[in-house]
């Protein structure tokens, strides 16, 4: 039902909304321009998130963000009135690290990225180092000339990075001169919208950097890797015909979605647009269909109408079968 069709849920008939999401079991929620932008919540959001939990359906973050680890993201969410627990979140840098455990991996992580990739490898057991050194000034030569290498580092991993800089890149890339260095990334994500007309980068800045001066490919281990939910679809939480994912990227969110199978619905609050999925659609290119979602709503929060329109038929059925009950029991007594 909708498969890759970017159907306006607003445009069409309320009860074949409901249809669609009374055969959903599970949803994956993602994160920045979803539930929230940086530390603000998106209007609507949080309503929108406990109901979806209250109808009984499973909910789970799953974030490409990889700055904390599941606990201080779980505590964030909790700040801003989500209804979520650290077992139901999901990161890149978790899934980095359970990836390396699954690999047996012995040795050291360089990072090149946020604190949440090295807690994460710490609570694995996984040693990690990162980059102190920088070059003077015109001296980028000797640094590298210089630079000592660590022959116990096995895996560079590289993530959004806010102190990022060429010393870094140099480093990372003398690293991956070895072949059996593993080169993983958390995620490609492009840019995070601030407000009109303003942006932030995402990781892929960093990645791509280190990617085209090491002449190496990483493995992308976030969105849209499946690998991202191998535990819960190896436990069979997840089926994916009954699981929906709700996010705002198309090049992630939407393509794993497609990847595992799941549902898909893209919202108009972060960094994708409904133009750019109606235009894919229109050009009928088979590898960009992976990002054209089933269905679209402008936020989280236009879902909460269906949510409540649910309440409402569930109302009004049990009030018909208490009348019905009321009614039978009055003809019984009469005919008594």
């Amino acid at each position: 039902m909708f498969k890759r069709s970017c159907t306006l849920l607003a445009e069409i008939p309320k009860q074949e909304v409901l249809q669609w999401l009374g055969s959903i079991e599970t949803v994956l929620f993602g994160t920045d321009g979803v539930l929230w932008n940086f530390d603000d919540p998106i209007k609507g959001s949080v309503e929108t998130f406990n109901a979806t939990r209250n109808k009984g359906k499973r909910c789970f973050l799953v974030t490409n963000d990889s700055s904390m680890v599941a606990s201080d993201m779980a505590q964030k969410a909790m700040c801003l009135g989500l209804k979520v627990g650290e077992q139901e979140i999901l990161t890149s840098a978790a899934c980095i690290s359970n990836y390396l455990v699954v690999k047996k991996f012995k040795k050291k992580v360089l990072v090149v990225g946020e604190t949440g990739i090295q807690e994460e490898l710490q609570k694995a057991g996984i040693q990690s180092v990162t980059i102190d050194q920088e070059a003077e000034e015109h001296k980028m030569g000797p640094f590298a000339r210089n630079l000592i290498v660590d022959p116990d580092v096995g895996a560079v991993v590289v993530g959004r990075d806010k102190s990022f800089n060429v010393s870094k890149i140099v480093v990372a890339c003398t690293y991956l001169l070895n072949p059996k260095v593993m080169f993983l990334g958390t995620c490609m994500d492009t840019i995070y919208p601030v407000c009109e007309k303003r942006v932030t980068v995402g990781a892929a800045a960093m990645v791509a950097a280190i990617e085209k001066s090491s002449n190496r490919k990483p493995l992308i281990m976030g969105k849209p890797n499946p690998q991202m939910v191998y535990k819960l679809r190896q436990s069979g939480v997840l089926k994916p015909e009954k699981t929906l994912v709700i996010g705002d990227r198309l090049s992630s969110d939407i393509i794993f979605a497609n990847n595992c199978g799941f549902k898909s619905l893209l919202v108009g609050s972060g960094a994708g647009s409904l133009e750019e999925a109606q235009q894919l659609k229109m050009e009928g290119n088979e590898k960009k269909l992976m990002m054209v979602p089933d269905t679209f709503l402008p936020s989280l929060g236009h879902l909460m109408e269906y949510l409540c329109e649910d309440e409402k038929i569930k109302e009004t059925d049990e009030g018909k079968a208490e009348k019905k009950r009321v009614d039978n029991t009055g003809n019984e007594a009469k005919a008594a």
